[in-house]
């Protein structure tokens, strides 16, 4: 009896993590502040990637890469539409932060900059043809 009772006490014990673990993650992702972070986080790793990228693969195929667009240079292409679905989101969360007050003051600050700051490089992407809208 002892090892069965052991053993039902564990699997409801871990039941009840996966629960809580399941739950926890739905109402994270569910979330607008975390959102609207991650949105900010996303859009910075992404900015610095594509420029890396971009610069990576014109530094090792030469001036004909625009041209013949090889494969790595057509996924360093998708990324300025992700920057400006990003820019959107965090920008939207932004706002969001500022008319529910989410985050502390200098916090609110420095997503609103982010945000202005994707803004103006999605826009700066789409005067140099990168991103058509």
């Amino acid at each position: 009896m002892t090892d069965q009772h052991a053993s039902q006490q564990r699997t409801e014990q871990h039941e009840s993590d996966d629960r809580r673990f399941t739950y926890g993650v739905k109402r994270r992702l569910t979330s607008p502040s975390w959102l609207a972070r991650a949105a900010g986080i996303g859009l910075s790793g992404v900015s610095i990637g594509f420029i890396a990228l971009f610069i990576f693969i014109l530094e090792t195929g030469g001036e004909l890469t625009l041209i013949t667009r090889p494969l790595p240079m057509q996924i360093a292409l998708a990324f300025p539409y992700l920057i400006g679905a990003l820019s959107l989101g965090t920008t939207a969360g932004a706002l969001l932060a500022w008319r529910y007050r989410y985050w502390s003051l200098t916090t609110r600050i420095h997503q609103t900059m982010l945000a202005l700051l994707g803004l103006a490089f999605s826009w700066q992407l789409s005067t140099l043809g990168f991103l058509a809208l």
